[in-house]
């Protein structure tokens, strides 16, 4: 079995994500490895929607900024439940698949944990953030299922 240097964990900060982190936790303890945790904050517009004047810009950066305060206080906590580092700590904006990819190059990991929802459907045909992160970074991915 491979031993892990360095594990990212990526979150959505929804209700499992203290079960996923728990997992990578437990994960790199057993590796002694590094831990870092991402959250991505998906864009809320478009730039293909955006005003020539980039009014609508201005008028979405009060909530863009209220995001990404409660992202931070909610990854902080997380990280203080098992004695992480700030400095382990990431957020990001853009697509989730696209960002955690170019981290996973960037810092670089050899360990990918995130949770996967089993979606059906829809959702099933036309792929998940796992499922496009699974097929696209060079490292190993562990989808930690978790509930509806």
């Amino acid at each position: 079995m491979t031993n892990y240097r360095h594990i990212l964990v990526a979150l959505d900060l929804g209700e499992q994500s203290a079960l996923i982190l728990n997992k990578a936790h437990q994960i790199a303890q057993q590796n002694q490895a590094k831990l870092s945790i991402i959250h991505i904050i998906e864009p809320l517009i478009e730039s293909s929607y955006l005003a020539f004047d980039g009014s609508i810009a201005t008028d979405i950066l009060p909530l863009q900024d209220e995001i990404e305060a409660t992202a931070n206080t909610k990854l902080r906590k997380l990280a203080a439940s098992i004695s992480l580092p700030e400095e382990n700590l990431l957020i990001e904006f853009g697509r989730p698949s696209e960002q955690i990819h170019q981290l996973s190059e960037k810092i670089p990991c050899d360990l990918i944990v995130m949770g996967s929802h089993g979606r059906h459907g829809l959702a099933l045909l036309l792929g998940s953030t796992a499922n496009a992160i699974m097929h696209g970074v060079s490292c190993d991915v562990l989808a930690v299922r978790v509930g509806e």
